[in-house]
């Protein structure tokens, strides 16, 4: 008799599928950040390259603001496409794109009213200053394109077409790269070239960008029904809010930390202590790539099978996440203990005193990698499964509650190293925090809840995974023998899979059959070629069926 069991190849499939766009997608405001450092170190040296990292609290900001948007809609969206609620989908994405307009705006309009007080907070080093305002008004000019191409691009990934968002990212710091060398070059235009480099990258990108939005592939659109209402327009800021705020309020806090360890640092370890703070925040933004972007690919993912009940295919899902980041940060780690002289040359040649303290920095705070990787993992895991008082709980306390004191006390206590200790303290803290509210949570579930991941066990009367080429008269044979009474469930399993398979034989397929109300309702997701709905002919016209991330999702009741 065949075996009916589930497997995880098309959900780690999908994933694998979105890692690496994600990942370069994550890295949409703070890689030109990398590749600014990279270049201003090489070719104009520490001062400038330290200048662009004081400038770090603003940027996290606006970085805090595109996961707001970005990430809350694109999760918004994932989960009602899971629901096949097309509506709330486009009513989630307008929104997003209605509040960043605005806040655009407000964030020119605002820095360049008090650009002059904003400097001379972010750093008291005169010669700082100097090089941070030439960098800093083109940084501002750029701020429409710096917010809505990173945010529309999590919409797009979530709307099936990773490559596409992936190609957006590639194309925006190519450019962004090319034209740092021609301007800081021949056109000699120190610093502030860095800075309108990486706008003219956004701008091209922002254009090419809006191709997706007239082609046949795209599903979202403009509903302006909730933007006409204001009661309608108030609870979709609300929904678009609560669920992206955990990762934006993590990042804002972040914001308010940096600002505090910039300031702590410059005055432990003066202009050689803010160079070291650079390189090491650099690498921090290299490991927090991996980091958003193996937690942001399982976001949408995650969110799109919570919103269909798949708690099978969310274990598999944050399994894979799980252990991709854990090689990730592992490998990252070991590189920068092994060689952090090499690591902190990539950023310029740099003086002795400066190497003195930047290679103790760079080997202390790559500790903390491992332990960031799986703070920020459970914080979005609990966002995508609508927990999102954990999920926000996990984001102030990483953010700033255990960040500010321990640094306070550590530099006491071990001066600038203390400094870098306080990274670790405060990500493995963080996780210490997470391992209480799941122990509490799962004292409370009262036995609903058997692991980490916090789900109710699978309600299906059978789950199980099949090849599109499957002989589908012992798969009805098979789906007979498990079911009681199951013979009607079995005979549109059988036919279902002959259907998808005239589709794209190569496919694979997750199905799962639940009986609710007095039928079997029968749910088959299928990583094939997309299926023409004008082939559901006959019996087939019941069925409904959706395209998820890339996948066909069809339902039937019977």
């Amino acid at each position: 008799m065949t075996e009916l069991k589930r497997n995880g190849n098309i959900i780690n499939k999908k994933f694998m599928e979105y890692f690496l766009p994600t990942v370069l997608v994550s890295l949409a405001n703070n890689i030109a950040v990398i590749v600014d450092s990279i270049i201003v170190g090489n070719m104009l040296g520490s001062v400038p390259m330290a200048a662009i990292n004081v400038l770090v609290p603003v940027n996290q900001l606006y970085f805090s603001t595109t996961i707001l948007f970005g990430v809350g809609a694109s999760t918004l969206i994932s989960f009602a496409k899971g629901r096949n609620d097309k509506e709330a989908a486009d009513t989630a994405f307008t929104t997003a794109a209605l509040l960043l307009v605005i806040l655009s705006a407000a964030f020119m309009i605002l820095q360049f009213a008090f650009l002059n007080k904003i400097v001379y907070l972010l750093t008291p080093i005169e010669t700082l200053r100097s090089e941070l305002l030439k960098y800093y008004i083109p940084f501002i000019i750029g701020t429409p394109f710096s917010l809505l191409l990173p945010s529309a691009v999590h919409c797009i990934r979530s709307d099936g077409r990773p490559k596409f968002a992936s190609n957006l990212i590639i194309i925006s710091n190519t450019i962004n790269l090319v034209m740092d060398i021609v301007l800081m070059g021949p056109f000699k235009m120190g610093i502030a070239g860095s800075a309108t480099a990486t706008v003219i990258g956004n701008v091209i990108a922002f254009g090419i960008m809006l191709t997706h939005f007239k082609s046949n592939k795209n599903t979202l659109h403009f509903n302006f029904s909730s933007a006409l209402s204001p009661k309608k327009l108030l609870k979709e800021c609300i929904s678009l809010f609560t669920t992206g705020i955990a990762g934006a309020l993590g990042t804002m806090l972040i914001t308010v930390t940096a600002f505090y360890m910039n300031t702590a640092i410059q005055n432990a370890g003066g202009q050689e202590g803010m160079v070291s703070m650079s390189v090491v925040s650099n690498c921090q933004v290299f490991i927090s790539a991996f980091v958003a972007g193996a937690s942001q690919t399982m976001t949408p993912i995650v969110s799109t099978l919570f919103g269909e009940s798949d708690t099978v295919g969310i274990k598999y899902a944050m399994k894979r996440a799980i252990l991709v980041l854990l090689i990730a940060a592992a490998a990252i780690t070991l590189i920068i203990e092994l060689i952090p002289v090499q690591v902190a040359r990539l950023f310029g040649e740099k003086t002795p005193a400066e190497m003195a303290v930047i290679v103790p920095a760079l080997r202390i705070s790559a500790l903390s990698f491992i332990g960031m990787s799986m703070s920020f993992l459970f914080m979005y895991y609990f966002t995508a499964m609508q927990r999102k008082t954990m999920s926000l709980i996990v984001s102030i306390v990483n953010g700033i509650v255990l960040t500010i004191p321990f640094a306070y006390i550590l530099e006491r206590l071990f001066g600038i190293t203390g400094l870098w200790i306080t990274s670790c303290a405060a990500q493995y803290g963080t996780w210490l925090v997470i391992a209480a509210m799941i122990i509490v949570s799962i004292a409370k579930s009262k036995g609903r809840y058997k692991d980490i991941f916090l789900l109710d066990e699978a309600d299906e009367l059978l789950s199980f995974s099949v090849r599109s080429d499957t002989d589908v008269s012992e798969i009805k044979s098979a789906v007979a023998d498990r079911i009681t009474d199951g013979s009607k469930a079995a005979e549109a399993v059988s036919e279902l899979l002959a259907f998808v398979s005239k589709n794209d034989k190569s496919a694979e397929n997750d199905i799962r059959i639940k009986y609710e109300d007095g039928a079997y309702v029968i749910m088959l997701r299928n990583n094939g070629a997309e299926i023409d709905e004008s082939k559901f002919n006959g019996r087939y016209k019941s069925l409904e069926h959706t395209v998820v991330l890339g996948m066909n999702q069809i339902k039937e009741i019977i």
